[in-house]
């Protein structure tokens, strides 16, 4: 087997051992891909989505931005590292406007990823900047119509915000 196989081998082992619930294996198997290949970012992104389910979330943070300087196009990466940002405790307006940033990063890339739109009008709303999750609301909703969420939210902000 080559070594750019290899690192392939691994990954795929990791993902399909975190699928299966065995996540010291599976770090194991991502280990073993990042060092065959320290530039391949979907092994760095899996390791972060394991971090991230063991609410270990500083770590996931750290493999989400490993695996974004790897591949600055990888989408998901922007959203879940946004996603651990919002997990932790204590947050503070920047980092709500760090998470922010990375799903309109998320959005850009990937516009019709309605997730990301969603949980942008939610650090708005958070961030008091109501016109502005109205504007990232409307495009959750121009997306997907019958967005409960999305409805529900937009409705709060019009009726006690905007007055």
């Amino acid at each position: 087997m080559s070594e750019e196989k290899d690192y392939k081998y691994y990954t795929n082992l990791g993902i399909s051992e975190t699928n299966s619930g065995n996540y010291d294996e599976a770090l194991e198997a991502l280990d073993k891909a990042v060092e065959l290949n320290p530039n391949y970012a979907l092994a760095y992104f899996s390791k972060g989505i394991i971090f991230h389910m063991q609410n270990q979330l500083e770590d996931a943070f750290e493999n989400y931005t490993m695996a974004i300087e790897k591949d600055a196009s990888m989408t998901d990466a922007y959203y879940n590292r946004a996603q651990a940002v919002l997990a932790g405790e204590n947050l503070d307006d920047d980092d709500l406007k760090k998470a922010l940033e990375d799903l309109n990063k998320a959005a850009e890339l990937s516009p019709k990823f309605v997730d990301a739109h969603y949980y942008a009008a939610v650090i708005k709303k958070k961030l008091k900047d109501y016109k502005g999750a109205i504007q990232s609301l409307d495009k959750a909703l121009e997306i997907e119509p019958q967005g409960v969420y999305s409805k529900a939210l937009k409705k709060l902000i019009q009726q006690k915000y905007l007055k």
